[in-house]
């Protein structure tokens, strides 16, 4: 048993589930206990029942085992009431951490070494987090939804700890009492509170073995528990083991949990779990290559059949070749689901991995742009040419799947790649290269698997397939149309023999149509399924890509919405992948052409996205909603005739996303459309054109194009001050934008005015939004830009820092883009006072953030790591860091920007003086040269030319002190704007 355990782990086919014995080992430097188990968390809980004699009977209780720990816990909470039961909880959970002896972490280390990026555990408490060696890890609560979405499409990439009954540093959302449990723990997915948490859950059982670690199974309540998580997925097949100190006697653990037992706690079980994870060191199927997906994947086709020689042959071709594979074929054959077998199967054989769908119409340098935006740091003035050269920086081996190229000019535009990526493209037309596969229809055998594996029936199928000409999209169409009873097979034998159902000829689309006329008569028309109808025309109106089903459900609101796309998924007309869900282009193409839904039925769909994505939205993290920018695309395309402020509306939605991705012309480009429509139907002075003068002063802010910015500004402000009033929160708003116009280009006298216009922008939000609102919290940073004494609100710097932060964490949490420049403008308000201990510490927080939402490898990270650095450095606490945390930002900042860029001095000039303040003069000397390099190059910092020129000279005398005198605290420690 435990060999074929080891050979799952090897495969990365084993996720550990870790219960509270792993922390329970865990020990304070006095060798004290830290962590509780559950009964004795419930009888610290219990002490703060005032009633005595209540206190009494619910510890008895406990005692006397006759109720689960769940009952316990609602009996103590009924008793304090949420709010105190909370309130205790929080004072159990707060563990100095630092007071820990690591090397009781033994236990949690040696999970983390089972080749996995991902631990479940029901525990609350960071004895995970802390036992991981990779600071990349990352944490998931209950209600991490977006991130459990991801990790379905594109699997787990970093480290990660999902804290299964919730997370220490969020304890409204602890699972402690049945309510709560019952709450989670549902056999129907769509009952469940945590939809997201429960179908990731589900996923993840029925496709991988779960090793249960650290729970003790003397327990029954902890058996329950365990039999629950398996049993309510009765569809998994897979087997799950736990690990049990020998002679442990349980007599109801669930069949299909294997037990692989240890001699005693302690260093037995963690022996055991070196001796598992043993054979994937030596396994011959171990990759070469640490593997990291550049762009969001595929998800896998469980479903996937044939193709098996097609795919040994794309194997062959790019085992070692290093070239360009086309996969060519007519619409409908399963080029994409190939090519997705490949990717998914050959992962492993790759540095790093890319996936482009392109869509009709869709200009690939867009595409690439937006696709490669977080993971390469494009900014406005990134071209198609600018991802191509970061790329080619890539150590091979690579590979980037491109599905769907309609031209050859974009595959030119791509072959450069070629270099260092395998590429392999799918496409209906002919490109001219030599290594290609040309993909036809099925053969007879695959054919048959496929029929078979939708409708079984025990009678010859050949004539049915040869009919369908063996085309897996009408295969699929057809047996399910039996399945569902729609059709016999006498009657399709008889329409055949008839002609009165088309024979399909993949040469000819006309064939496609008439068939699928045919479907759609037999299946929508005769049972008057209108409101099936009317979703497979909304869905037609979505590009032909895998869309997620909330995005689906945030576009379609509509009652029942999962239920009808299963059964359109059923009857064969929607492609369904892990919750995401697809529109085959063919019938995409025959809904459109025949039953092309009015414009006036999608204005609600319309209104739905441009109310979630709102540019005045600012809780939303816009740069990761590029999944929207296809379907806003192709509803603008569609419906390119129809300009009213529905069209703005959605209009004004792409704009936040480009603006989002730093693609500024092409934010201004539709924005602009915005607003000619918004004159054309509204007027020029009309306060709904006002918006898009708003966006468009942000946009020319951001480009730098001061005359621009300010006149769209004060153009929004003086319409909005005449059609909606001085006290309204939109005209506060544009007395924002102003006052930092003000701020940042005006003269004297209109920078004087900046102050009273954020007073006044301040005043208006407060009284519109009130106290706990983001907006409000915005404007206390603000203000927080002036010196004290000038502000009416009677509050310190500090003080409007701290309440902004206090108001974002509330309504935001801790792990947002906005709480982390809070942190950041208090760390800089620390560093300016020469504080440095605290701006350390509230760079860390801002460093902990951006590696959460934005990533390792983001600019933002980077300048974290330089303020990390800077704060080490000045305030002399450990400059043994500085060096390693200047050169972390380096790292990034280098993987980004090309050699003697100008986003690459201030980072220069930091190691130049640090360096110099260690006499390390050969790389002092390298620095400060690039610095010189770059100011000679583009004119940056002149002022500081001769500076430089003069610490070069002093650096080569090996004169410490003098070298570094003036520069210490001069555009080091970065400030968030």
């Amino acid at each position: 048993m435990e060999k074929r355990l080891s050979q799952l782990i090897a495969e990365n086919k084993v996720i550990p589930f870790v219960g509270a014995g792993v922390s329970k080992d865990v020990k304070y430097k006095d060798k004290s206990n830290v962590f509780y188990n559950w009964k004795e968390l419930l009888e610290i809980l219990i002490k703060n029942i005032e009633d005595e004699d209540i206190k009494m009977g619910v510890s008895s209780f406990l005692k006397s085992g006759k109720y689960d720990y769940l009952k316990i816990a609602d009996m103590i909470e009924d008793e304090l009431s949420a709010n105190d039961f909370n309130k205790y909880l929080k004072e159990i959970f707060n563990v100095d951490y630092n007071e820990i002896d690591e090397s009781t972490y033994s236990l949690a280390t040696a999970i983390w070494n089972l080749n996995t990026n991902l631990i479940i555990t029901t525990n609350y408490d960071k004895v995970l987090h802390n036992a991981c060696s990779d600071r990349n890890i990352t944490s998931w609560d209950i209600e991490s939804i977006h991130e459990q979405g991801s990790s379905l499409r594109d699997g787990v990439l970093n480290p990660t700890v999902w804290h299964l009954h919730g997370f220490e540093d969020n304890i409204n959302n602890i699972i402690l009492t049945s309510k709560k449990y019952n709450e989670f723990y549902t056999t129907k997915v769509e009952d469940s509170k945590y939809k997201a948490a429960l179908e990731t859950l589900r996923n993840t059982i029925s496709s991988k073995s779960i090793l249960f670690i650290g729970f003790s199974l003397d327990d029954e309540f902890v058996i329950n528990q365990i039999n629950r998580t398996v049993e309510i997925f009765d569809s998994n097949t897979h087997e799950h083991y736990v690990c049990v100190k020998k002679g442990t006697v349980f007599n109801n653990l669930n069949k299909n949990i294997k037990v692989i037992e240890y001699e005693n706690h302690g260093k037995p079980l963690i022996d055991l779990l070196d001796l598992l994870k043993k054979p994937h060191i030596k396994s011959k199927n171990t990759s070469l290559y640490k593997t990291h997906n550049l762009t969001r994947l595929p998800p896998i086709n469980p479903n996937f059949i044939g193709r098996e020689d097609e795919l040994e042959e794309i194997e062959k071709q790019l085992k070692d070749n290093g070239l360009i594979y086309v996969v060519n074929g007519i619409g409908g054959v399963g080029k994409s689901e190939l090519s997705y077998k490949y990717l998914h199967k050959n992962k492993d054989k790759y540095n790093n991995i890319a996936f482009i769908e392109m869509t009709q119409d869709s200009l690939i340098e867009e595409v690439f742009l937006t696709k490669f935006k977080d993971e390469l740091q494009l900014d406005e003035h990134s071209t198609l040419d600018t991802v191509i050269q970061r790329l080619q920086r890539k150590p091979k081996k690579n590979l980037l799947l491109i599905d769907n190229i309609e031209n050859e000019e974009d595959f030119k535009k791509i072959k450069p790649l070629n270099t260092n990526f395998d590429l392999l493209i799918t496409t209906r037309i002919n490109i001219d290269t030599k290594n290609k596969l040309n993909l036809n229809t099925l053969n007879d055998q695959d054919a048959k698997e496929l029929f078979y594996s939708i409708y079984l029936v025990d009678e010859n199928i050949s004539d049915i397939l040869k009919y369908l000409d063996n085309h897996p999209l009408f295969i699929n169409l057809i047996s399910k149309s039996l399945n569902l009873g729609y059709l016999t097979i006498s009657e399709l034998r008889k329409n055949i023999k008839n002609n009165t159902i088309s024979k399909i000829d993949s040469t000819n689309d006309k064939t496609f149509e008439e068939h699928l006329q045919d479907t759609f008569n037999k299946q929508f028309k005769k049972e008057n399924s209108t409101d099936l109808i009317k979703l497979l025309q909304y869905i037609s109106i979505f590009p032909s890509v895998e869309i997620d089903f909330s995005t689906i459900e945030k576009c379609i609101n509509i009652d029942k919405l999962k239920v009808k796309l299963s059964k359109l998924v059923e009857r064969g007309w929607l492609i369904e992948k892990n919750s995401s869900y697809k529109l085959h282009q063919i019938i995409k193409t025959f809904i459109l052409g025949k039953y092309l839904i009015k414009y006036e039925d999608i204005i609600f769909i319309c209104n739905n996205i441009s109310n979630y994505i709102d540019p005045y939205d600012s809780s939303l993290i816009a740069n990761k909603l590029t999944h929207y920018l296809p379907i806003i695309e192709s509803i603008l395309t569609l419906f390119e005739k129809n300009e009213d402020n529905n069209i703005a509306s959605l209009l004004d939605s792409i704009t936040y996303i480009f603006y989002a991705q730093a693609q500024y012309e092409s934010a201004l480009e539709h924005q602009n459309r915005a607003l000619k429509i918004r004159q054309c139907n509204f007027g020029e002075s009309s306060e709904v054109s006002a918006k898009s003068y708003n966006l468009l002063g942000t946009i020319y802010a951001m480009k730098i194009v001061p005359e621009k910015e300010k006149y769209f500004q004060v153009k929004a402000l003086e319409i909005r001050k005449k059609e909606l009033g001085e006290k309204h929160f939109l005209t506060g708003f544009s007395y924002n934008n102003v006052a930092l116009y003000y701020l940042r280009h005006g003269c004297s006298s209109e920078q004087k005015l900046a102050l009273e216009y954020h007073e006044k922008a301040f005043s208006n939000i407060l009284e519109y939004f009130g106290e706990n609102n983001i907006y409000t919290a915005s404007c206390y940073i603000m203000m927080a830009q002036y010196d004290s004494e000038n502000i009416s609100m009677n509050m310190t710097k500090l003080e409007l820092l701290n309440k902004s932060l206090k108001i974002r964490v509330k309504i935001l949490g801790e792990d947002h883009t906005l709480v982390a420049e809070n942190y950041s403008t208090i760390a800089t308000y620390y560093f300016e006072k020469q504080d440095y201990k605290n701006a350390l510490i509230f760079s860390e927080k801002v460093l902990k953030i951006r590696i959460s939402v934005l990533g390792e490898n983001h600019p933002a990270t980077a300048e974290a790591y330089n303020n990390i650095a800077t704060s080490y450095n000045d305030g002399k606490i450990n400059t043994n860091k500085v060096i390693y945390y200047y050169n972390k930002a380096l790292d990034i900042y280098e993987k980004i920007f090309e050699d003697l860029d100008p986003n690459l001095y201030t980072i220069y000039k930091n190691l130049g003086f640090c360096y110099a303040e260690k006499t390390n003069c050969n790389n002092a000397k390298k620095y400060l040269t690039k610095c010189i390099l770059i100011i000679e190059k583009f004119g940056y910092m002149k002022n500081e030319l001769f500076k430089m020129n003069n610490a070069l000279k002093k650096q080569k005398k090996n004169i410490k002190r003098e070298a570094n005198s003036g520069f210490k605290n001069k555009g080091r420690f970065c400030k968030d704007t």
